[in-house]
């Protein structure tokens, strides 16, 4: 037995010869579309879906090629440009329906998601190089004389624990997380072992209001682990971390509305006080603090946090 045989993409699924004929895989570029397919899975989830679903574009240069859906159902991949080419994420499989035309000349499918395969969704990732035919997206898993080779080539790069780590962790500077990413990283090994390694100014944004609220996550009992425990407490409760104006919004306004990024990072020897010196210099930079005395205040810190000099005990 070959020690390091591939996995395949349909015996993950549990997808068997019976019913093979049923499916086709539509490889969906990221290109044209304003986000990270990670973001745009857990933000703009409808428009991910929309993105995927097109049969004819809209742009009149392209509007005169159709990408017909082969198959009554579609195993649907989405190209993760983080990865490198040929690297693919498993966003779903849909159940083909009619077709949807639009006044400005595009068409897209109707696809309802199949549940039986939802627990894979966007944590899947398939190592797959394209085949000769650049321009088509949709190819059928039987029927046609390749269609047992795009089988063969769909290989599993790996299957991940949540939905956040099927992208590794991209580095402390590229870190921007919506609520839900927020509370799968906290939970997440590779994440875990980051976070937790680093004191931190982290940023707060409401992208509703476009405020601010600058943070800083430093260990000063020794027990604590940095910027993990900070971030865990925001996903516990009522996610305000007892800030006042923080806790003027509901829950669910935060969990829709709130992106969480990180400004700066310190080891884990770095003077608690130097860290709350740069929180005061993030603060004024980004305007973050509620003053009454302004006329348009846009932050969610108060002055007596940007007042606050002390580590807080």
């Amino acid at each position: 037995m070959t020690q390091d045989a591939p996995i395949y993409l349909v015996d993950v699924l549990g997808i068997g010869d019976t019913e093979i004929s049923d499916y086709s895989v539509r490889f969906s570029s990221n290109r044209g579309f304003h986000m990270s397919v990670m973001d745009a899975y857990y933000m703009e989830h409808d428009a991910l879906v929309r993105h995927i679903s097109t049969r004819r574009w809209t742009d009149p240069t392209k509007r005169s090629r159709r990408h017909n859906i082969p198959a009554s159902k579609v195993i649907q991949l989405v190209e993760l440009s983080e990865g490198g080419r040929g690297r693919w994420l498993f966003v779903g499989v849909f159940h083909v329906g009619g077709i949807i035309s639009s006044i400005d000349g595009g068409e897209s499918y109707e696809m309802v998601e199949d549940e039986r395969f939802a627990k894979f969704d966007a944590r899947v990732v398939v190592d797959y190089q394209r085949p000769l035919f650049q321009g088509q997206l949709d190819y059928p898993l039987a029927g046609r004389s390749y269609s047992a080779s795009v089988r063969e080539g769909l290989v599993i790069h790996h299957v991940s624990s949540s939905r956040i780590s099927a992208l590794p962790f991209p580095g402390f500077e590229k870190v921007r997380l919506t609520y839900a990413q927020l509370r799968a990283v906290v939970n997440e090994a590779e994440w875990e072992t980051a976070l937790a390694s680093v004191q931190a100014v982290y940023l707060q944004t409401d992208r509703l209001t476009g405020w601010h609220y600058v943070g800083s996550a430093y260990s000063q009992r020794g027990n604590e682990r940095g910027l993990l425990s900070r971030w865990q407490e925001y996903v516990g409760g009522d996610h305000t971390g007892g800030n006042a104006r923080l806790k003027s919004l509901s829950p669910e306004y935060i969990e829709e509305n709130f992106e969480y990024s990180i400004l700066e990072i310190f080891d884990m020897h770095a003077s608690p006080r130097d860290i709350i010196h740069r929180e005061h210099w993030w603060m004024d930079t980004l305007s973050s603090v509620y003053r009454t005395s302004t006329s348009h205040p846009h932050g969610y810190n108060s002055v007596r946090e940007r007042e606050h000099d002390e580590p807080k005990l």
